[in-house]
């Protein structure tokens, strides 16, 4: 019986990474129909209303999470409350290429606070194409200091990958995420170092071809809005829309609130802030609903996949069976091998795939195995889409970010791996040495 839930543990993993793949069916209907087709084949047909409630009640509350942290950092953005500290950066570059390049860095860490790549690479390359390309400045340096910034900071409590890890743990999203925080810090800090070396790269190569930066004049392009969207800017209010987030973030990771209340709370009292018009919160919920349904469906139709194979046994079945076919003497590196190529696998995973298909397989073996199964997660992080999700053509954002930077995707790939596959070595060390892994 065992071989056979095994069997049919892989074909129901496999059929999800398939057709997400291939594009034949939306994340939702994989990940919630095709756990059904398998229990039905292991014979627990009558069980399925169980294993629904199961699994979709250990995703309820971050679902809750992420339908308002979207809405309240959509809310921030719209209301402009970042456009101060975007400017500031901007004229601390100074119109010298090392100063870009650091600037660049940080406005791709703030720029990603909301989580949305489409919003980062819109905000940083709409402000710093232009003065790139007024500097005479290489724009691949740009796409890839973009990645490394706004890569850890997709590590966030609320970005998706964290999020995803934390439900195939069944883990207290506030709880998973707090000993991460120094090791990315760190990690942050160290990813400075590439950025200065590209910066004093681009100060060699102007000099070397004569051409005085110095005399350039750089300043913050407004980026193009709609009537509607420049009707919603609150330029009034940014201090008591940054002190808001502030205390949100501060209130979640103190662990004071849980998320889901945090973001609850902070979107309540920032409508209340900037938008008192019933008219105007409806207007906020059409431009970032839509955001909000996609992946808040994606994350209840994983609870389906979560609660089939393990309230079924196939979970347990399919680790045993990988774990036979383990050499005792690998055993132990398991959980390095995942971290070590954790972002060449996102140039063939999307997300969805990787954490709701292939994760829960590998902490069920890892479990098997004597290992930690939340080592595994912590180790997919340092470049599952993290690091690693500006590279892959599978994310949308991807393609945005070569095209405004005037990149072949290949060019940009190959470029840019050269700096986050090692930066995400270097994440994978601090978890380490911190005893994340092991």
């Amino acid at each position: 019986m065992e071989l056979w839930l095994s069997i049919v543990g892989f074909l129901v993993v496999i059929g999800i990474i398939v057709s997400i793949m291939s594009k034949k069916l939306s994340t939702m209907v994989a990940l919630s129909v095709i756990p059904l087709i398998g229990a039905v084949l292991v014979g627990e047909f009558s069980s399925i209303p169980d294993f629904l409630s199961a699994g979709i009640s250990t995703v309820a509350v971050n679902g809750v999470m992420f339908v308002f942290a979207i809405l309240f950092f959509g809310t921030m953005m719209t209301a402009g409350a970042f456009d101060p500290i975007v400017r500031f950066i901007i004229r601390c570059c100074r119109g010298n290429p090392l100063y870009v390049c650091i600037g660049t860095y940080a406005l791709s860490i703030v720029g990603h606070l909301d989580g949305s790549a489409t919003t980062t690479v819109l905000l940083v390359c709409g402000a710093m194409v232009p003065i790139y390309k007024q500097m005479h400045m290489r724009l691949r340096n740009l796409a890839c200091i973009l990645a490394m910034g706004s890569g850890l900071m997709n590590i966030s409590p609320w970005g998706g990958p964290t999020l995803r890890a934390s439900v195939v743990m069944e883990a207290d999203l506030t709880q998973f995420f707090q000993p991460m925080l120094v090791p990315i810090l760190l990690t942050i800090a160290v990813g400075i170092i590439p950025v200065v070396l590209l910066g004093l790269s681009e100060v060699k190569r102007l000099k070397a071809e004569g051409f005085d930066y110095s005399s350039v004049v750089t300043q913050h392009q407004e980026a193009e809005l709609s009537e509607e969207e420049r009707s919603l800017l609150r330029p009034k209010l940014v201090v008591p829309n940054l002190i808001l987030i502030v205390l949100v973030v501060a209130l979640m990771i103190s662990g004071i609130l849980t998320p889901g209340a945090a973001f609850l709370t902070g979107t309540a009292v920032a409508w209340i802030i900037n938008y008192r018009k019933l008219s105007d919160q409806q207007k906020i919920i059409r431009l970032h609903g839509a955001n909000v349904v996609f992946v808040v469906s994606a994350l209840y139709g994983a609870g389906v996949l979560m609660g089939v194979l393990t309230e079924s046994g196939m979970a347990t079945a399919m680790a045993n069976t990988l774990v036979s076919l383990i050499p005792d003497a690998l055993a132990r590196f398991v959980p390095f091998l995942v971290g070590i190529f954790a972002v060449p696998l996102s140039l063939v995973f999307d997300a969805d795939t990787f954490y709701y298909g292939i994760l829960p397989v590998l902490t069920q073996s890892a479990s098997a195995m004597g290992l930690s199964g939340e080592g595994i997660c912590y180790a997919a992080l340092v470049g599952q889409l993290t690091l690693g999700w500006a590279i892959t053509p599978l994310t949308p954002a991807t393609l945005l970010l070569s095209g405004m930077c005037d990149l072949d995707l290949g060019e940009h790939q190959k470029f840019t791996i050269k700096f986050v596959w090692p930066l995400s070595i270097v994440l994978l060390i601090f978890l380490t040495l911190f005893g994340l892994i092991i």
